[in-house]
């Protein structure tokens, strides 16, 4: 590799670039453990102490098409690869064949010349709802710093985050906070600028969410806390991410009441990590 102006400022960006081919590969690893506090209420849970582990791993083929006159330009993505694995209280759960059903469609994906995602089309019979597959591409193309920065430099980006609540009825929680990025080094290789990143994440949920029961609505008090870090290296040329390593840890409380007031469950401790992996290479 050949060393980079290390004065120079660069922009992050992380969308593909058009006409390229990539192959990505993607593995994340979340456990969460949970259980009640007993003293809180005398309604008894109908479930002690939980410990959910997730495995998923996609490994997917990006072909980018040329720009039309608006600079827009369309991806088509292939699943070449997909497996998924949970465990609860060590119990393997069965997950039916949804991984086996995406190998192979191919999902067509627009962006403007922003990188911004415009259009997705997804084959009806893949089973794969839209929102996820978008929480997806945000893990490939995720918010990076608009500003460019030079080596040393710190700058931030807005956390994208969700968190699963391990309860019937309950959406994942969104996360408010930020992530830092330190800029190590730029070098260069025989496909380009390789940017190398320390990356830190802090963030909360401060909220109330309701959860639809057979019974009614049960209104769900939130407050939870994530940080987390790792190593992110980017092709700043070709708009890719070589490499991307984050370990979060979360912790918190999940309090439910009904609409009158009255506690519903104990309160609900939850603490867990989520390892995210990616690899890229075209």
């Amino acid at each position: 590799m050949t060393a980079f102006a290390q004065s120079e400022k660069i922009s992050l960006k992380i969308f593909p670039e058009p006409n390229q081919t990539a192959r990505m590969r993607i593995a994340q690893d979340t456990e969460l453990n949970s259980s009640y506090e007993s003293e809180t209420t005398s309604a008894a849970p109908s479930t002690g102490p939980l410990k959910l582990i997730i495995r998923t791993v996609f490994v997917m083929t990006h072909k980018i098409g040329a720009p039309d006159k608006e600079g827009n330009f369309a991806a088509e993505i292939t699943y070449d690869e997909a497996s998924s694995e949970t465990t609860v209280n060590g119990e393997t759960m069965q997950t039916g064949d949804l991984m086996s059903k995406i190998i192979g469609k191919k999902i067509l994906t627009t962006f403007n010349k922003q990188g911004e995602v415009i259009d997705l089309k997804i084959p009806p019979d893949i089973g794969l709802p839209e929102e996820a597959f978008k929480q997806v591409l945000k893990s490939i193309y995720g918010s990076v710093p608009q500003t460019p920065i030079g080596v040393g430099e710190i700058a931030t980006a807005p956390l994208d985050f969700t968190l699963p609540i391990p309860a019937p009825g309950a959406p994942s929680a969104k996360m408010d906070g930020q992530i830092k990025f330190k800029l190590i080094s730029v070098e260069k290789d025989a496909t380009g600028r390789i940017a190398k990143l320390d990356q830190t994440m802090d963030g909360k949920i401060v909220s109330d969410a309701e959860i639809s029961r057979p019974n009614g609505v049960v209104k769900a008090n939130l407050d939870f806390k994530v940080s987390g870090a790792g190593d992110l290296m980017i092709n700043v040329d070709k708009g890719l991410i070589k490499s991307n390593s984050l370990v979060a840890t979360f912790s918190g409380k999940v309090k439910t009441t009904g609409e009158s007031g009255e506690t519903i469950l104990p309160t609900l401790n939850m603490q867990g990590t989520i390892k995210l992996t990616i690899t890229g290479s075209n």
